[in-house]
């Protein structure tokens, strides 16, 4: 979801940057003069890229392509420079124009789209609600863990032409083994132990995360959309807070298809001549939000 947020025109400098798991390369073009400069540094010694940072030329303008790694470096840099920008890294990418692929041709790609006003942004979600998306990403990604296992033991129990009930936890799992353990042969009761062990972990995992997902719903910020929210039927708190989480700020689209484009439930057209036909949904972004 592109913004409106443009980089401040007062800058001294502008900064962009190819981040990966071990090393940051970063591209710095001083407004003065043009100098073009880049440079890499190892992302493991943070308090070199927090002095390198320190040492821009005031007012600095830093632009960081989104990723899983971007939230470091960004909570490092807020506090240091004047401005940080997030940019949209797949639209970075397709404004490139270039088939030279570096990590400083990268950089200094982002560099040069932050200076002239065309670099793709988005926004960054607070911390309060980037803490709540790794909860909710971490929780439903642990009830997927849990439909998984459920769905291997229920291919043990269709080959044993024993399906047991449609819906099943820990609990009811334990009881089935108990329930025909003489007809089990030995090598399936071990799997479906070790399935129900893991069954029981994945359920207490999922009780503690929820937990912790009620505790941080409570703050005031969120308690407004909430209650909208939950007013809706079927949407509960866990449902609530993936919208809350995913979406943030709701003001910020346009209209509200703009919510569905940005979850990646709006379908592909397929158009040529009179013939006109939608096809699967994008499914661009994040799958929490779908």
């Amino acid at each position: 979801m592109e913004c409106t947020i443009n980089a401040r025109s007062d800058a001294a400098c502008f900064v962009g940057n190819d981040l990966h798991k071990d090393t940051l390369t970063v591209c710095t073009i001083d407004v003065k003069d043009r100098a073009v400069s880049c440079r890499k540094i190892s992302c493991v010694a943070r308090e070199k890229v927090c002095e390198f940072l320190a040492g821009l030329p005031r007012p600095s303008v830093v632009a960081i392509e989104t990723g899983g790694l971007y939230r470091g470096l960004w909570t490092d840099a807020e506090p240091i420079v004047d401005q940080v920008l997030v940019a949209a890294a797949r639209g970075a990418r397709a404004l490139a124009g270039r088939r030279i692929k570096t990590d400083r041709e990268d950089a200094f790609n982002v560099t040069d789209l932050l200076m002239t006003g065309r670099l793709p942004l988005t926004r960054a979600p607070p911390g309060q609600v980037q803490r709540l998306r790794d909860w909710t990403r971490h929780r439903n990604g642990l009830s997927r863990d849990h439909a998984k296992t459920l769905h291997r033991v229920k291919s043990i129990m269709n080959r044993l032409k024993r399906p047991g009930p449609a819906r099943m936890d820990a609990t009811g799992l334990q009881r089935y083994p108990l329930s025909g353990v003489e007809r089990i042969e030995a090598e399936d009761l071990t799997m479906l132990w070790q399935h129900q062990r893991r069954l029981v972990e994945i359920e207490q995992d999922i009780s503690a995360s929820e937990r912790r997902i009620v505790d941080l719903m409570k703050a005031p910020d969120f308690r407004p959309l909430r209650a909208i929210l939950e007013s809706i039927p079927g949407v509960g708190l866990i449902t609530a807070a993936t919208a809350i989480a995913e979406i943030g700020d709701f003001s910020r689209f346009a209209e509200s298809k703009a919510i569905g484009r940005y979850a990646g439930l709006t379908p592909i057209g397929y158009s040529s001549a009179d013939k006109n036909r939608p096809g699967r949904i994008c499914k661009t972004g994040s799958p929490d939000p779908r």
